[in-house]
Parts: C-alpha cells; structure tokens; sequence
C-alpha cells in the first residue's frame, strides 16, 4: 500500500512552468519572492541604460504580486493528486479475551477504493499539467501586458521630449513676432495669434508630462515594484522591431504551442477520466480480514464484509454530471481553436497594418526633413523669413509626434502577435545608447 500511494506524482511544478516560459520567451526568469518582502531586480537587468521591453518582462516575472497568486493554483492542483492518491485508513476491530471469549479481531480494507485510486490519480495528473499549462498562458498574458504598459510608458515620454521641443519653437516664434510687430512689419493680430498657439503648446506639454508620469505608474504596478527599485528618471526605451511575414505558418504555430489549447485538451482528458471512475463506483464493497487466536493457533479467514447492490441507485447523478463536464470541455476546446486563428489573424493584420503606415510615414518625414533643411539654406541666403523656416520646422514636429504614436501602434501589435502565437516570434533588439530627445528622425529607424 505504501507503494502504491507514492506513486501520486507529477513533474509539472514552478520549475517547469519557468524552464516553459524561458523556452517561449528567451531571457524571461520567474522569481520566487517570498510575500512581503521588498522586491529586487534580476540579475539579467541593468538600468544603467535605460529599461528596455525585455527587462520590464523580466522584472515582472520576477516580482509580480498577481503573477505569483496564480503560481499558488500549481501548489493546490498538486495537493489534490496527494488527496487523490491518498487511501482510506483500514478499520481495524478487536475483541479480547474475556470470559470464554478467544482473541480476535477482523480488519476491514475500503476494496473500491483500491480498485477507483488509479483512475483518480491519472485524472488529478491531468489537472496538475493543466494547471500548469494554463499559468504557462498567464505568464505570456503577463508578458503582453508588460510589453503593451511598455510601449505606452516609452511613447509617452518620447511624446513629453517632443511636446517641449515644440514649445521651444513656439516661443522662438513669438519673440520673432513680437520683433516685426515692433519694427512694424506685420500686425499685432499675427502675433496674438503665436501667442494662442505657443499657450496651447505649453498645455499640451504639461498634460504630455502628466500621461508620461501615468503610464509609467501603470507599468510599476505590473512589473510590481515602487519608485525605489525603479526610480522615476529611469527612461524608458524603445527597441527596434521586425514583422513575421507568413500568417499561415504563424496559425500552425499558434495550433502547436499555445499552452492554453495544451490546458483544453487536458481537460478533456481529465474530464474522460471522471466520467469513467463515476461508472466505477456503481459498486461499493469492503474486504474483510478476519483472525482468531485459541489454543489450537491462529486461524486466518478472508471474505467481503459487505457490498453494495446497485439496483436503485446506479449513480446516476454523477455519471450525468460527468458526461456533462466533458461535452463542455470538448466544445471548450472547439471554441478555443476558432479564437487562437481569429486572434493571430487579427494580430498580423494589425501589425502589418502599422508597419505598412510607418513606412509610409518615414517617407512623410523624409520630405519634411528636405522641406526644413530648404527653408533655412533660403533664408540663409536672405531669400525668405525665419518664418518659413520655423512653420517647417513646426510641421516637422508634429510628423514626430504621429511617427511615435504609430511606432508604439506597432509595437502593441507585435506583442499581441507574439502572445497569440504563444511564443516570442518578432525578433526584438534594444534601442542603441544615445539620447532620444537630440535624435535625428532619420536615425530613430
């Protein structure tokens, strides 16, 4: 007996959801924290550059508060296959000598439940590997929310520099302004109307300060750490990004390896396995052991104590419950495959969308790059205003700001990719070492 009930076993634990993980994700880590305790940063991660996409991930598997409460589920799932491998303690009855009376006794052992444990094991087994398979799946749910918070948090503050640099032009504009309103070459209204302008850009650039400061407060929270571990002059950078290009090979992929499709099939299994062992258990029945010590010696008998007729009661109940279970885990699956395809379907197309439009803005930028760079060799040469020059330069700014917002678009999209496929499929690089705000817009590609 004792055999038998170490057998209850399963190798699907935290340390095969993180070798998982880092197999999907390479460079994820999961932590182990104890609760309560203040976070730290992988040994992986260095701010001394700024925090990159791949960092945050890694940061958040290591602390997450709410990543590490779905962990608790493998813990539990684990300790309903030692219940369920457990065995009913014998009853053990004595009679002693008293009176005419010889010692004996009789020991009575639970038979069905000998004869149940093996398929209530393979079910519990089931349900550990797709427990663990499922916190597979909120580990790549973590690391897309991570990855989304990410582009966020780094777009705002690309957004917040370029606002600033915007002002700076604006108030350039309005000294310039005021400087012909005084020599009298245009009139007071062209300058009110600088003045508006330069004052709706100053807004913008505090209400771009204040997003940045949000996004970044939502990203600590996913990556579950405060201020002191991620300080608030950490920048947030950008990598470069890279788009599969065949949506077919993407779907079989998705098919093959997303551990929440792994999950339903073995609910399904699990479920097969129940409805098998609530047939078994139409019939009930104990063995009994029986003994008696005399003075002729030990006289050893074996029997049933007792066993269940099943003529009103065939377990009816239960037998129904389970075939129900696995209708629905059966249609569960069916559902699960039809939004993996739609999901990566959707997820392509949203990513070659934004690509396809950042292209098409980086030619936007490169002709507003010439049109500036024309506009001050002409006024160089005395052939038009600082004017020109600073109305190119301001359009030039606001192709910034929409090749930012369109960058951080493909950049959501590629982490949707990559989780609908259910494995980093987008090659990412980090952002090259240099200073975001001083970058020319030719160079941010």
């Amino acid at each position: 007996m004792l055999l038998v009930a170490g057998c209850a076993r399963s190798r699907f634990d935290r340390e095969w959801v993180a070798d998982d993980l880092a197999a999907r994700v390479p460079g994820a880590v999961v932590g182990a924290p104890e609760p309560g305790r203040d976070e730290t940063l992988p040994a992986v991660v260095s701010l001394a550059n700024g925090l990159d996409e791949s960092e945050a991930v890694s940061i958040a598997l290591w602390n997450s508060p709410a990543f590490q409460a779905d962990l608790a589920q493998l813990d539990i799932a684990r300790a309903d296959l030692a219940d369920a491998g457990a065995l009913p303690n014998p009853m053990l009855t004595m009679l002693f000598p008293l009176g005419p009376h010889q010692l004996s006794g009789y020991l009575l052992l639970p038979l069905a439940a000998l004869a149940q444990r093996p398929a209530r094991v393979r079910a519990a087994q089931r349900d550990v590997e797709r427990v663990a398979n499922s916190l597979v799946q909120t580990g790549l749910d973590l690391i897309r929310d991570v990855r989304l918070a990410h582009a966020d948090a780094a777009a705002a503050a690309e957004q917040a520099r370029a606002r600033v640099e915007l002002v700076g032009l604006w108030h350039e504009s309005e000294k310039l302004a005021q400087a012909r309103v005084d020599a009298g070459d245009t009139s007071r209204l062209e300058r009110d109307a600088i003045q508006a302008e330069a004052l709706l850009a100053a807004d913008l650039a505090a209400r771009a300060e204040q997003d940045a400061a949000l996004a970044r407060l939502r990203l600590r929270q996913l990556l579950g750490v405060t201020s002191a571990t991620l300080p608030d002059d950490t920048p947030v950078v950008a990598g470069a990004e890279t788009i599969p290009t065949d949506p077919d090979v993407l779907v079989r992929e998705a098919l093959a390896a997303r551990p929440d499709l792994r999950a339903a099939e073995l609910a399904v299994e699990a479920a097969g396995k129940r409805l098998g062992l609530a047939r078994a258990r139409i019939f009930q029945g104990l063995l009994r052991v029986d003994g008696q010590l005399d003075a002729q010696g030990f006289h050893p008998s074996l029997g049933f104590h007792q066993i269940e007729l099943p003529i009103f009661n065939w377990n009816q109940g239960a037998r129904g419950r389970a075939k129900a279970e696995l209708q629905q885990a059966l249609w569960r699956y069916a559902q699960l495959r039809q939004q993996i395809v739609t999901e990566v379907a959707t997820a392509e197309l949203q990513a070659r969308q934004a690509h396809e439009s950042l292209t098409r803005w980086d030619e936007q930028l490169q002709t507003l790059q010439r049109t500036v760079a024309a506009a001050t060799s002409s006024f160089r040469a005395g052939s038009d205003s600082y004017v020109v020059v600073l109305d190119a330069t301001r359009r030039l700014q606001d192709a910034r700001l929409r090749e930012i917002d369109l960058r951080a678009q493909l950049r959501r999209a590629l982490a949707q990719l990559d989780r609908s496929v259910g494995r980093r499929v987008t090659p990412h690089s980090p952002a090259p070492d240099r200073a975001p705000e001083t970058a020319d817009v030719a160079t941010r590609r």
